[in-house]
């Protein structure tokens, strides 16, 4: 028979409740980045706007003539109006799909990062096809009501040297060039 002593359990299930709660804040990590697609092509402001913190910020490249430009929106409702602005209408109208990869994501006490990549398909005469691909870094901070975005920075792959800073910063390495 095993002669387990009673700070040996204590100390056990100490260890397991810490490993739970760290799959448990993972998890709400990769609920909130799933989430934002299927909320965005659907038009539900309410549901995208709430993965945000109030003083949550969205950033986020916009193509333009020649390159791309920054766009910024805050808190829930920043996030709620784009979600339900005319051009998000549109897209889901001709047909839209915002597609999140399985982020790379680090949790550390009340604070988290996820870096993924993200694709919008859109869909045309001749069926579906990539409108952008992105990288996306996302901060979070746990509140007391669960998971929040806190900042979400998107970048398009299209060359921008800052995509490719994001995506160093999210394996730990110097962000380069």
């Amino acid at each position: 028979m095993n002669d387990i002593g009673e700070h040996d359990i204590e100390a056990t299930v100490r260890a397991l409740s810490e490993r739970v709660r760290a799959l448990e804040d993972q998890l709400a990590v990769y609920r909130i980045v799933s989430t934002y697609g299927p909320a965005m092509d659907t038009g539900s402001g309410e549901e995208c706007g709430a993965l945000w913190a109030d003083d949550g910020i969205y950033e986020f490249a916009v193509h333009v003539e020649g390159g791309s430009e920054i766009h910024t929106v805050e808190g829930p409702a920043g996030v709620k109006g784009m979600c339900e602005d005319q051009f998000q209408q549109e897209l889901i109208r001709q047909g839209s799909a915002h597609i999140m990869a399985m982020p790379l994501v680090e949790v550390t006490g009340d604070s988290a990062v996820a870096t993924s990549y993200s694709r919008v398909y859109r869909h045309g005469d001749d069926g579906f096809w990539v409108w952008r691909v992105s990288v996306n870094r996302w901060e979070f901070s746990r509140q007391p009501d669960g998971w929040r975005v806190t900042r979400r920075s998107n970048r398009m792959l299209d060359g921008d040297p800052d995509a490719r800073r994001l995506l160093r910063r999210g394996l730990g390495i110097p962000p380069g060039e």
